[in-house]
């Protein structure tokens, strides 16, 4: 009788071990898939657009000239081939007016509706930009009349339907009063092939 005894304090100890470890698998379980949802949450990546729409100018500004034509240049793309809403085209469009000079957003008459048709025209072209390439070597800073202004080249492909243009830009900016460089303009010319 005392060896059966034994025998069911056994079997009550390692049913009393199966059963810890099945309740430890299934917490480890639940709470890995719960922690794994926040985690790719947390981790998810932003679209094109929200990364641009994000943007915090007043705390993440470009800080080289090339840096501020690069920012203008993804914005240009997205634009013409992302879909967006009417408020993420504005705050894009903020985005742009914040890289402006002073000079060059005066220039702009109707400002950012004259954008929305530019960007609507190319769309229903069906233009886009695939591929660009800002020169960040070759930025090339002068100071004219006390001021500082640096010249930075690009090359971008612009494509019509199923065809592709080359062209190099010519990017002028000007260093403003906060230390941060705004786009006066540019100029642009086809690529020799």
């Amino acid at each position: 009788m005392e060896e059966s005894k034994k025998n069911s304090i056994i079997k009550a100890i390692v049913m009393m071990i199966l059963a810890a470890m099945v309740v430890l698998g299934l917490f480890m379980l639940f709470t890995r898939n719960g922690s794994k949802s926040n985690t790719q949450e947390e981790d998810r990546e932003l679209t094109e657009v929200q990364k641009i729409t994000t943007l915090d100018l007043s705390k993440n500004y470009p800080q080289t000239p090339a840096a501020v034509a690069d920012l203008y240049l993804k914005t240009m793309q997205v634009m013409y081939k992302q879909t967006y809403t009417d408020e993420e085209f504005d705050s894009m469009a903020q985005v742009l007016k914040g890289i402006f000079d002073t000079e060059l957003i005066a220039q702009q008459n109707d400002w950012p509706n004259g954008l929305k048709t530019e960007v609507q025209d190319k769309k229903d072209g069906d233009y886009s930009i695939p591929v660009y390439e800002v020169d960040k070597n070759d930025a090339r800073q002068t100071t004219e009349d006390g001021e500082e202004i640096s010249n930075v080249f690009a090359d971008v492909s612009l494509r019509h339907g199923t065809s592709s243009t080359k062209y190099t830009y010519l990017f002028i900016l000007r260093k403003n009063s906060e230390d941060k460089w705004k786009l006066m303009g540019w100029t642009s010319q086809e690529k020799a092939e």
